[in-house]
């Protein structure tokens, strides 16, 4: 009898044990319930993100095109205001070209003239020199002449 005693205190403390566990299993259901609304919570957060993100992402895109689109733009201003200087440095090289011809030319002249002034000074001093030789020689032989004439 005695183990048959022993067999009914467990059987209380089962049954004392019953509304503990029936109690910790509705605290374990509770928990459920309430990590079940963190997981929507987080589901939902998440696709939020994503849809934010995805905005963000287009935005980016759309910023990027403009900025691509604005640097075209500015790429063809440049190469234009380039082109136009490039056009107008041509011009001022032609017009140097011509310049360096005039001022060749107009040298050339010069150079001529000097030339021509040169030749004429020594034609005028040549022709002085002869005539005031001949001139010498002309009185000369007229001393010469008389002197032996008498």
């Amino acid at each position: 009898m005695h183990a048959l005693r022993e067999d009914f205190p467990v059987e209380d403390d089962v049954m004392q044990l019953e509304p503990r566990v029936a109690r910790i299993e509705g605290e374990v259901s509770q928990s459920n319930c309430r990590l079940a609304g963190v997981e929507v919570d987080i589901r939902e957060l998440r696709k939020s993100m994503d849809q934010k993100l995805d905005k963000l992402d287009d935005r980016m895109r759309n910023l990027d095109a403009k900025l691509d689109a604005r640097f075209e733009r500015q790429d063809a201003i440049w190469e234009r205001a380039l082109e136009k200087l490039d056009a107008r440095f041509e011009k001022l090289d032609a017009r140097f070209e011509k310049l360096d011809n005039k001022i060749d030319r107009i040298d050339a002249k010069f150079e001529s003239k000097l030339e021509a002034l040169s030749t004429r000074r020594f034609t005028f001093w040549v022709t002085l020199l002869s005539s005031a030789a001949t001139l010498g020689a002309a009185v000369l032989a007229i001393l010469f002449s008389s002197s032996h004439g008498r």
